[in-house]
């Protein structure tokens, strides 16, 4: 049986499968091929013994040379600046602008634009008037900035409050009303001046007998602290040392004075130091006026006066300090916004 007779057989015998499918399931009749049963059989069984070999076909692959480049599409972000602290979302891109609202640390804003300096971003802000606002670059971190970012110009720089310092004057705040526009110098004078005010004080330095300035305790005796002018106090201690020359023994005791003196009588009935008698009368005059004589309160040591920045400002300050205060008050209105 050669090859194509094969071949035709085994065609014949799929066509003869196949047409059992055919509508109305009429199978055909006999063997298509003439052959008997014993020779299709036949046919199969040497079909089946038949071997052949396949032979497969492979294509060899060529390798690639060179560079192969790889463009990956970068992942989409939006301009955004977060806060690196709390910090104030304003109408405009100063200090000067009000402050509309603040934001947390960590907080991110969506970037819209910045100033012309590049210093402050234009950021979306639903509850600002239009929309918009403004935050400094100083305060947050900012991220995916094109750079065709938009520029966008300031809004008019709004009127400074009333009472508002100009320029780089500052309220000077010596108390808490106080709003006189000083320069930041004359504000650090009166906050250290402030400091020190009780270490300028009389009282402070020596006690509540403090004499006022210009005076001096006489101690013409133990604990004598009658305030008395230097010159007053010098005349005690002279007295004082020459004591026992002017004492004889007579009608008055052991400490009766030798003519032309009489007891001084600081204190009545004890001192018996021999003066003149000008001198005797000078100590009860000196007695007479000591409360008058002593230091108040707010009143300073030697060398300082009161400030008076204000009606009642008793800080104790030097002449020259003092004066310069004068001239801020004087000048407050030029340094203030009406």
């Amino acid at each position: 049986m050669n090859k194509n007779r094969v071949f035709f057989t085994v065609m014949t015998i799929w066509l003869a499968i196949m047409s059992c499918n055919l509508p109305g399931g009429q199978a055909a009749q006999g063997t298509p091929t003439g052959l008997s049963a014993e020779e299709l059989a036949g046919t199969i069984t040497a079909l089946a013994s038949t071997s052949q070999t396949a032979t497969a076909t492979f294509t060899p692959i060529v390798p690639i040379t060179g560079t192969i480049t790889v463009t990956i599409s970068p992942t989409l972000c939006s301009p955004s600046a977060t806060a690196n602290t709390s910090a104030n979302i304003r109408s405009g891109p100063e200090t000067v602008y009000p402050s509309i609202d603040a934001i947390t640390a960590g907080t991110s804003v969506s970037v819209a634009g910045k100033n012309v300096e590049g210093t402050w971003w234009y950021i979306v802000y639903p509850s600002a008037s239009g929309g918009h606002a403004w935050i400094a670059g100083s305060v947050v971190t900012a991220s995916c900035i094109p750079a065709s970012v938009a520029v966008i110009a300031a809004p008019p720089t709004p009127e400074p409050a009333s009472g508002t310092c100009k320029g780089d004057y500052v309220h000077r705040l010596i108390k808490p009303g106080d709003k006189i526009c000083v320069t930041p110098t004359s504000k650090a004078q009166a906050d250290a001046d402030n400091a020190a005010a009780d270490s300028r004080k009389l009282v402070t330095v020596y006690g509540v007998t403090a004499c006022k300035v210009g005076y001096v305790w006489r101690e013409a005796y133990a604990g004598d602290v009658v305030c008395v002018i230097p010159a007053t106090r010098s005349q005690a201690a002279a007295d004082n040392s020459v004591a026992a020359s002017r004492w004889v023994v007579g009608p008055y005791g052991p400490h009766t004075c030798i003519a032309g003196f009489v007891w001084r009588e600081a204190v009545p009935t004890t001192d018996d130091v021999c003066v003149t008698p000008d001198i005797r009368a000078q100590t009860a005059s000196d007695n007479a006026a000591a409360s008058s004589h002593v230091a108040g309160a707010d009143e300073c040591i030697s060398g300082y006066v009161w400030r008076e920045a204000f009606s009642g400002d008793h800080v104790c300050v030097t002449p020259a300090v003092k004066s310069q205060v004068a001239v801020d008050n004087a000048e407050a209105p030029s340094h203030t916004w009406p």
